[in-house]
């Protein structure tokens, strides 16, 4: 087979990848999120440290219970996914823009979807352990339901998406093995990993630009 010929089919390849995966999640994204799990994680930890509590110990409506209780703990979760998830969609829109295309297309309607069904599901669960004062269970599973979030999705998209998703599926399971150190599992999972996630994409992906 001639050089040509090689050239046209690598080109009709990389077409239709581009076409059939969405490549342009920006490696800032990465790094904006590990950042936010990773001041999350550092909040938490004064927040234990400060008190005489612990995840088993946290209630609904012990008065005694100040700054580290069930309410803050699912507050500071949810306010630290709202502003990694905004951020991280930031720099992917911008990346998006910077290539010509269309952030929302049937491609990336697609990969949400399938992306937020078990972030849901994930979530519904939390909120259950939040009920039956469980929380010690809780961080454990936003890592697992994240891992298989990203998993649903890593044939849509890099590559590598797909040792992601593996390596929070594992940090989560050893979290729920290992209760005590479930925050060092959160902090190298939704923090350096992704720190260090975004720093190989962008240097990958986006240094180039």
């Amino acid at each position: 087979m001639s050089n040509k010929a090689i050239e046209d089919l690598a080109q009709i390849k990389t077409m239709m990848e581009r076409s059939t995966k969405f490549l342009s999640l920006s490696g800032w994204s990465g790094i904006w999120v590990g950042l936010c799990g990773l001041i999350a994680s550092g909040i938490l930890y004064i927040w234990q440290t400060n008190s005489l509590y612990s995840y088993q110990d946290l209630t609904l409506n012990d008065p005694y219970q100040t700054t580290y209780n069930a309410f803050n703990l699912l507050s500071l979760a949810l306010i630290t996914f709202i502003v990694a998830v905004t951020g991280g969609f930031y720099f992917t829109i911008v990346k998006t823009q910077k290539q010509g295309k269309q952030f929302i297309n049937s491609l990336t309607k697609r990969l949400l979807i399938r992306f937020s069904l078990p972030l849901v599901v994930g979530g519904i669960l939390c909120l259950l352990w939040y009920k039956y004062n469980l929380l010690s269970f809780a961080l454990p599973t936003t890592l697992i339901f994240y891992g298989l979030a990203l998993y649903t999705v890593q044939e849509d998209t890099v590559k590598e998406v797909k040792i992601i998703a593996l390596l929070q599926l594992l940090l989560g399971l050893v979290s729920f093995y290992f209760i005590d150190y479930t925050l060092l599992c959160w902090a190298i999972g939704f923090g350096l990993i992704h720190l260090l996630y975004g720093i190989i994409l962008w240097n990958k992906y986006d240094k180039q630009n």
